[in-house]
């Protein structure tokens, strides 16, 4: 979990890629962090859910607004930043499911060493 919060934080931090992706970049970090914890699982999870959700509905908009005249200020549309947002948005979705299936395996192994330790302390 840590590296998919450090991956995150260097992605915003020192990667190329157009606003907003830095900043989702930064919540699905907040949420891989939260995520780590058994008392914040739940919350991290859902805000990796969120941004993974969020970062897919928000891939293609540069694309449909630098076709139109009308909406070009929107995003910049000079060279490849319409590409490097997709590219930052694909890898937040990625980097954010990648983060929610490790926080299931935390989750299903912590409780598999509870239920253990029940188990121990029935029998012995």
């Amino acid at each position: 979990m840590a590296v998919v919060c450090a991956l995150m934080l260097g992605c915003a931090l020192f990667g190329s890629f157009p606003s907003p992706v830095p900043l989702l970049f930064a919540i699905a970090a907040v949420g891989a962090a939260n995520a780590a914890f058994p008392l914040m699982r739940t919350f991290g999870s859902a805000l990796l859910g969120g941004v993974s959700a969020a970062s897919i509905g928000l891939a293609p908009v540069p694309f449909v607004t630098c076709s139109s005249e009308k909406f070009t200020e929107v995003f910049t549309c000079t060279g490849d930043s319409p590409t490097w947002h997709m590219t930052g948005a694909v890898l937040v979705a990625g980097l954010s499911g990648a983060g929610l299936v490790l926080a299931r395996v935390l989750g299903t192994a912590t409780l598999d060493r509870r239920l253990a330790a029940l188990r121990r302390g029935e029998r012995g």
